[in-house]
């Protein structure tokens, strides 16, 4: 939904630059010696627009009147550079949507990684104090290696399967340690929280994974510093934030001392076949965007379609496309999921009108016999 309404900001973005360079090309030329015609080319820029914005997603143009040769170079040269544009941002925004799977899986990875950097960074400040002590005698208290001595962390440490993980997804914090550094001392060694962890004589397993959970929630999930720096390496940092804290608190949650097991978080049990269904799901709804659009506004017969939420309209045409291009999805289940979309991302009254178009659009779609599932659990034209 995200990368469809991306296409289409990117489209508006490109018509306008269509229509700049129509304007353009009929500006007068100021290092010209011929007498130039301000008004016939003003004229001529007028008529040019006016039919660029009339076959601009055309095959052929059709003019409503004559023209003439500078004018019909210039529109053909309009639509070619703003579809020429479109094409080039279908393309890259289809490549940032999958990338973006997989930054959502980077931060996951680097915020466990960020917890065993804290577990370090506490030996290493003891470490320094203790150097700093030496000559008048002082000593530090051992709990204040409770994070370095976490059992959690330790497990962690020693799992296999997230030091794999770690390097297939090349996670490292080397390049900003300086900033890793920084919150520690001036955010995680301050709460209240952490204080506390650092007076407990002997922690406990659950001791040790609460600290973690509530490093994960109050200071890599909240601090101001850490989501400015996630948000710069994630455009959707604001939309991923909610996934990435159900996946840490899931696999803090999973730690168990007896088998030292973690469970790590996978986004799909099948991501190649989850890949597909998301570029063929864009794909087919970019293609058959002119198509889709007109059975909404067909079936919203008090609604003139530029009245339609922006939002609303992109996620009736994926639903549309759905329930036209994947027969093993049901019908009921593409309904429930666009509501949810509709209720998490556009206005408060979306849900309803969402819920009341796809009910008549799909009623009418099974009873043309234009809907056909089949798979596991279905029946065709059910």
């Amino acid at each position: 939904m995200q990368a469809l309404y991306a296409v289409q900001k990117c489209e508006d973005a490109n018509f306008e630059l269509a229509l700049d360079h129509i304007d353009e090309i009929f500006t007068p030329d100021l290092n010209s010696m011929e007498v130039q015609d301000k008004s016939l080319l003003k004229q001529n820029a007028k008529t040019a627009k006016k039919i660029f914005k009339a076959n601009y997603q055309s095959n052929q143009i059709k003019e409503e009147q004559d023209s003439n040769p500078e004018i019909r170079s210039a529109v053909s040269d309009a639509i070619d550079l703003f579809q020429t544009n479109v094409k080039k941002d279908i393309s890259f925004i289809k490549k940032d949507m999958l990338e973006a799977v997989n930054k959502l899986l980077e931060n996951y990875y680097l915020s466990l990684k960020l917890l065993i950097e804290f577990a370090d960074l506490a030996k290493e400040d003891v470490e320094k104090r203790q150097k700093r002590l030496a000559d008048s005698g002082k000593q530090v208290f051992e709990s204040e290696l409770n994070l370095y001595n976490n059992k959690a962390i330790k497990i962690m440490k020693e799992n296999d399967a997230l030091q794999n993980e770690f390097t297939r997804f090349n996670i490292t914090w080397e390049e900003d340690r300086l900033d890793v550094q920084e919150w520690y001392r001036d955010q995680l060694k301050k709460t209240d929280f952490y204080k506390e962890y650092t007076l407990k004589n002997d922690p406990s397993f659950e001791d040790d994974v609460e600290v973690l959970n509530q490093i994960s929630r109050q200071l890599i999930l909240k601090s101001e510093a850490i989501t400015n720096f996630m948000a710069e390496r994630d455009l959707y940092w604001e939309e991923n934030k909610s996934a990435l804290k159900s996946m840490l608190k899931k696999s803090i949650k999973s730690f168990d001392e007896m088998t030292q097991h973690i469970e790590l978080i996978e986004l799909s049990a099948n991501w190649e076949d989850d890949s597909e269904f998301f570029k063929d799901l864009y794909q087919q709804t970019i293609t058959h965007e002119s198509e889709y659009e007109k059975v909404v506004s067909d079936f919203a017969k008090n609604w003139a379609s530029d009245r339609i939420a922006v939002v609303d309209m992109i996620i009736l045409k994926m639903a549309v496309s759905e329930m036209l291009n994947f027969p093993s999805i049901p019908v009921k289940v593409t309904i429930n999921e666009y509501i949810e979309l509709s209720k998490n991302y556009s206005t408060q009254k979306s849900k309803q009108f969402v819920n009341g178009l796809l009910d008549k659009i799909s009623a009418s779609f099974e009873k043309e016999g234009k809907i056909k599932k089949s798979g596991r659990g279905l029946i065709d034209n059910k």
